[in-house]
């Protein structure tokens, strides 16, 4: 009897700090949610299976519930045993990204000739792990991300290199925007 309380009991705190972490997880959903996030920009920045982040839309279940519910059907898919513990922190770090304030990122400010970028402005700059994604027709996850990363390369090709690689149509489209303002 010890040897099979010995045997389950690692097993048991593994599938309850799985559980755990998933319902942290799952919170963080919930707030992206109600700042406006869709369930495809979710999908793309926290990597859960789309029933749980479902379930959390509806709004109708408690995130523990759901929580458990996830953590049992991925032990199911993976032939009865725990799988092995996922970066929740990486998602949770991604999450977050999008709960920093414009303010404190360092501006950058395109010239007419390049800019060297430190590492520091390039992470600030680009996605999260520099992962560069199309969804549906959309580049990056959003068009803040997109905004952020054209602002960064413009920087550092600077805005005389911008003008030479653009087909002659777009400059006389972009002359007609500036003389606009």
């Amino acid at each position: 009897m010890e040897g099979t309380f010995e045997d389950t009991l690692p097993e048991h705190l593994k599938k309850v700090e799985l559980i755990a972490e998933m319902s942290c997880t799952l919170q963080i959903v919930k707030r992206l949610k109600e700042i406006g996030f869709s369930v495809k920009q979710i999908l793309k920045t926290i990597e859960l299976p789309e029933s749980a982040v479902l379930r959390v839309f509806d709004g109708k279940e408690d995130i523990r519930k759901i929580a458990i519910d996830t953590v049992k059907q991925q032990i199911a898919e993976n032939d009865g045993k725990i799988p092995e513990c996922r970066d929740f922190i990486k998602w949770v770090e991604n999450a977050l990204q999008y709960f920093e304030t414009e303010g404190d990122k360092e501006e950058l400010i395109p010239l007419a000739e390049p800019q060297r970028l430190t590492c520091e402005q390039w992470a600030q700059y680009t996605p999260y792990e520099n992962k560069l994604e199309l969804f549906d027709g959309e580049a990056l996850a959003d068009l803040r991300e997109r905004e952020n990363m054209i602002i960064a390369l413009i920087y550092n090709i600077g805005l005389k290199h911008l003008i030479k690689i653009l087909p002659p149509e777009s400059k006389t489209i972009l002359k007609e925007l500036l003389d606009e303002q």
